[in-house]
């Protein structure tokens, strides 16, 4: 593509399309918001104002006449998978908000779409350029914590929510809003493989008759076994992070975190004893020399917003593999889909 910036599309201009899309766009070089779509006037006039930009009142106006080379679709959460494909049949690369989509079936008709269209098809996924993750990931390469046992990640916050993202009907609940970001960075701790599923979905504090109590037990294989809870219902927020290995752990909030750990070459061999305990007591009595570090991680000069913008441009520019395939996110959708069937919330 020529060195101009690329220009941009998109659907949808409430907290996401506005608030996390446009700003990141506006402050990238390499991307020009061209055209917007929404129903509210206001909003197009915003947009107007502020990027001198097409408006249309529908997104499939902007798809029929914009001429844009992305599209992203930060609609409602029950209209990306119509609106993604009309964009990748169009000719527009595409990067679409999570929920990425409803079903496994529905990404695969994403995949084979943008295969036929020979675009790019992505999913906004920055939470893993987050500081907080890539500290995670530093401290589990150094081989610190062992061989890893549990992961526990969490959102938790009391709030009653009564907006639309409350109701099944348009894709709503905490699976398809907050979990997805959650479980996109565990997943990518886990590994390649098949993964087994235990859900808990409730619907607790809020109206509406979506979700808005997550629990997930993921396990893959001989690996960690991984726990995620994302509640509006909780008064007392859990750590985001717990880890556990055989020789330390890893607790924080997201901002600050613990590290302790042991040198597993400082101990002395184990003898096994099956017989009465000495002294009635249990136990061996072992001192173990714990190591600990606190390390508060500090605010990055540019956001993870324009982190994963400058991984797009990549793509489409010089061809990089595409930072967030949409065959990782199938993977969520699916444990999404089966966390939602065994409950009863499908």
């Amino acid at each position: 593509m020529p060195d101009a910036p690329l220009r941009v599309g998109i659907l949808g201009l409430g907290r996401s399309g506005w608030n996390i899309h446009a700003d990141a766009i506006a402050e990238h070089d390499g991307f020009d918001v061209t055209a917007v779509a929404d129903p509210v006037e206001d909003r197009r006039g915003e947009a107007r104002e502020r990027f001198g930009c097409a408006t249309y009142t529908e997104p499939e106006e902007l798809l029929a006449n914009a001429d844009v080379d992305v599209v992203v679709v930060a609609s409602p959460s029950h209209t990306h998978v119509p609106l993604t494909i009309t964009a990748l049949e169009a000719g527009r690369h595409v990067v679409v908000e999570k929920p990425f989509a409803g079903t496994a079936a529905e990404v695969d008709q994403m995949i084979a779409a943008a295969k036929a269209a020979d675009r790019v098809l992505t999913c906004y996924q920055p939470r893993r350029l987050d500081a907080d993750f890539e500290y995670v990931q530093e401290v589990l390469a150094s081989g610190r914590l062992g061989d890893l046992v549990m992961v526990r990640r969490t959102s938790h916050r009391f709030q009653r929510r009564a907006d639309w993202q409350m109701l099944r009907k348009y894709g709503g609940g905490e699976l398809s809003n907050t979990v997805p970001h959650l479980m996109d960075q565990v997943l990518l701790l886990l590994g390649d493989g098949p993964i087994e599923v235990y859900a808990d979905l409730r619907h607790t504090v809020g109206l509406g008759d979506a979700e808005d109590h997550v629990k997930l037990c993921l396990r893959g294989g001989s690996g960690p076994l991984a726990d995620i809870e994302s509640s509006f219902c909780v008064a007392l927020p859990q750590p985001a992070w717990q880890l556990s290995g055989t020789t330390g752990a890893l607790v924080g909030d997201g901002t600050t975190f613990t590290l302790r750990w042991f040198d597993p070459d400082s101990l002395g061999a184990l003898e096994l004893n099956e017989g009465p305990a000495a002294g009635r007591r249990y136990g061996t009595g072992e001192q173990i020399s714990w190591e600990e570090e606190v390390r508060t991680l500090g605010r990055r000069t540019r956001s993870a917003a324009l982190r994963y913008y400058d991984k797009l441009e990549s793509t489409l520019r010089e061809g990089a593999e595409v930072f967030v395939t949409a065959a990782s996110v199938r993977r969520q959708i699916q444990i999404i889909e089966d966390a939602r069937r065994q409950t009863g919330f499908a």
